[in-house]
């Protein structure tokens, strides 16, 4: 949506964010909406198809339960689970998303010893096109539920690695965040280079599996406004609701680690797939990392993080004139003339 209304638009709805901020809830608690879920075969652009859990706002909590129209239609979200982790490892999560008017995909493919990273890749992809083609569907259990425009990608360790790359082939990709993610083959290191979005690179710092350097090294290749978040004393399997095999332990326990990882994925999300501008300080403001974590950030010219810098970053920037915060891009604490400078040096 944000991509369709650049401009005044936008920046009157920074303007009043604040008086929408005492009304938006806490992001790490239950949404307004009721979350449910429904098992869908999805069906790849060459006729193949596979197996999917999905997570959706819904008029009651019982399976299959018709999708909640209210606040509609719905940015749609695929997640990326981690080597030989069901997906209903992350059904906390994804109901929790849920709640807060996202429609979340989980692809149940790549599930064995000997994955394709790739295959998982396209997959999550795949399950976005299959979900945005079935929204403008007659007949379909998400007819005119879906807002096939907005689209995000999540994943955790293999999983998120694949939604790195995922990202990197789709510059449709509004928001990307990765929980541990792991390097794949192809590396998904070197693909965030061609990630452009808004990026929320979330570790653990006891994570024994998965070396919190990898993350590093995906935050310095981001090429948009990009986050790296670590959790003290989270650990790799800290993101799973229950523990797999040869998991790892951290200082923290997993419900201590669930509820930052649901606050930090749902305030970033509302943010970039919902357009609630009155998040935007949750994110980026000052004092914007929550306790318990550690965050470092780039923002970049393109403050919307469509991939573009335009009007719509403009607008930003000039509703936060002469304050610190979004538009601040040489760090000296206000924006002024020399942050604009810098933003029409970049227009595209």
């Amino acid at each position: 949506m944000s991509r369709l209304f650049p401009g005044l638009p936008l920046l009157l709805a920074v303007v009043s964010s604040a008086a929408q901020a005492a009304d938006r809830g806490d992001a790490g608690a239950a949404g307004p909406w009721t979350a449910a879920r429904i098992d869908a075969t999805v069906v790849r652009a060459d006729g193949s198809d596979f197996d999917a859990e999905v997570h959706y706002p819904a008029v009651a909590a019982s399976p299959a339960s018709p999708v909640d129209a209210a606040g509609g239609p719905h940015p749609i979200v695929a997640f990326g689970h981690g080597f030989l982790c069901p997906v209903d490892r992350y059904r906390s999560t994804a109901a929790h998303l849920a709640s807060w008017g996202m429609i979340v995909i989980l692809p149940e493919t790549q599930g064995g010893f000997f994955p394709s990273h790739q295959a998982l890749a396209d997959d999550l992809n795949a399950s976005l096109d299959w979900l945005a083609a079935e929204g403008v569907r007659k007949g379909s259990f998400w007819f005119e539920a879906v807002d096939g425009s907005e689209r995000g990608l999540l994943g955790h360790s293999m999983g998120g690695g694949a939604a790195l790359l995922a990202a990197a082939g789709d510059a449709r990709t509004d928001a990307v965040s990765v929980l541990a993610a792991a390097d794949t083959n192809p590396s998904s290191i070197a693909a965030a280079s061609s990630v452009r979005c808004a990026t929320r690179l979330i570790v653990g710092d006891d994570d024994s599996i998965v070396p919190p350097s990898s993350t590093t090294a995906m935050f310095a290749n981001l090429a948009g406004p990009r986050q790296d978040i670590t959790i003290l004393g989270g650990f790799h399997c800290g993101f799973l609701d229950s523990s797999i095999i040869f998991c790892d332990s951290g200082a923290i326990s997993r419900p201590e680690q669930l509820a930052i990882v649901r606050r930090e994925l749902a305030e970033f999300l509302l943010l970039y797939l919902r357009d609630d501008a009155a998040r935007w300080n949750d994110v980026w403001g000052d004092g914007a990392a929550s306790p318990g974590v550690a965050q470092v950030e780039v923002q970049t010219p393109d403050l919307d993080g469509n991939g573009v810098v335009d009007g719509g970053d403009l607008g930003l920037l000039v509703a936060n004139w002469d304050r610190p915060g979004r538009g601040d891009l040489d760090g000296d604490g206000i924006v002024t003339g020399a942050d604009l400078g810098l933003l029409i040096a970049a227009w595209k």
